[in-house]
């Protein structure tokens, strides 16, 4: 889900719930192999490198002007990740906690609490909750500060979505509310052509905010194996700051591939944001088109180990926007272990 925020964590989790995902996503089948508890941990490791102004990283603290370029920085990840699962006796409900399946390739943490009913063998409906956890989520204070160090701030956030699934199609609603813990937006420098951000001005950049989205997802069998999903969506994020609300039109096509232990994941997603009024910074009304190529690979049972696999992923993600400030770049490799239970 939206507001701009960087953190290193947030793509180890793209590979987890890629992997999770394939055999829930891919086939009718029950939530769960028997009653009871079950679930999925796991650690990866990886390399980031990101060019990118609300990166919060220290290499990225100072910038010069708004129109330098930002630093591009590497940064090692070391990521846990966890999902488990109750499954009641009929193995028509099972309550989850933690990474869900449901949220392939999402580009932002997000551990869930609630609960999958199955209606029959083709249709299910799931409701989630999604808590602020501390210190995962953070932004700059006011990006636009220049010649001096910019000061880190959380992002509090919380989230709720329901998805109504009827083989193979499933339609999802997400809601989320996001604060800014110390919103200075425009307020440290003069920014505003020159000169010091009115509070009128300062109010436009204000990026407290509630974001919609509605998404609908089809999957479709070509061959014994191996299935093509279809994903678009349309959300708003109404903020505070007028020149921070968009509506934007998003869709991806991934195939996956499982053959033998082998399972294999090729994706290609791009959005475009067209935001609601001049930013007074920039004196222009801010678009964004972004793309994103991923692969996913995963082996089972590496080393003879039952219940387990071995996963990769590459990822690369590009934003264009008119104003050169919210240009970004992101490259990403990860590799891990994970333990089914």
């Amino acid at each position: 889900m939206s507001v701009k925020n960087n953190n290193a964590f947030s793509l180890p989790l793209l590979f987890a719930s890629s992997l999770l995902a394939f055999g829930s996503v891919a086939i009718a089948k029950p939530l769960a192999k028997s009653a009871g508890f079950s679930g999925t941990i796991g650690v990866n490791v990886g390399v980031s490198d990101t060019q990118d102004q609300f990166n919060i990283h220290d290499d990225n603290k100072q910038i010069s002007d708004l129109n330098s370029a930002p630093e591009s920085v590497t940064t090692g990840v070391l990521f846990p990740f966890f999902r488990v699962a109750y499954t009641t006796d009929d193995l028509q409900a099972q309550y989850f906690l933690g990474q869900s399946p449901q949220n392939i390739l999402d580009s932002a943490i997000q551990y869930e609490l609630g609960v999958t009913h199955k209606f029959d063998k083709r249709q299910s409906m799931t409701l989630a909750y999604i808590p602020h956890v501390p210190f995962l989520k953070e932004t700059w204070s006011d990006p636009f500060l220049t010649g001096a160090e910019r000061e880190k701030t959380d992002i509090d956030s919380t989230a709720v979505r329901v998805a109504y699934k009827f083989m193979p199609v499933q339609i999802e609603y997400a809601y989320a509310s996001y604060q800014i813990e110390n919103e200075q937006s425009g307020s440290q420098n003069n920014a505003c052509g020159s000169q010091t951000c009115s509070a009128e001005q300062q109010d436009l950049l204000n990026r407290d905010s509630d974001y919609h989205r509605l998404s609908l997802e089809s999957l479709i069998p070509l061959w014994k194996g191996t299935f093509a999903k279809g994903n678009a969506y349309y959300a708003n994020q109404d903020a505070k700051g007028e020149s921070q609300s968009f509506d934007e039109l998003h869709y991806s096509v991934s195939i996956m591939t499982k053959y033998e232990r082998h399972f294999l994941s090729l994706q290609a997603a791009f959005s475009d944001r067209e935001y609601s009024a001049e930013n007074p910074i920039f004196g222009q009304v801010q678009e964004e088109d972004a793309a994103r190529y991923s692969i996913v690979y995963s082996y089972s049972a590496p080393f003879d180990i039952e219940d387990s696999n071995l996963n990769i992923l590459y990822q690369n993600k590009d934003i264009d926007a008119n104003i050169d400030f919210y240009d970004s770049t992101n490259q990403f490799v990860s590799i891990g272990m994970s333990y089914n239970f």
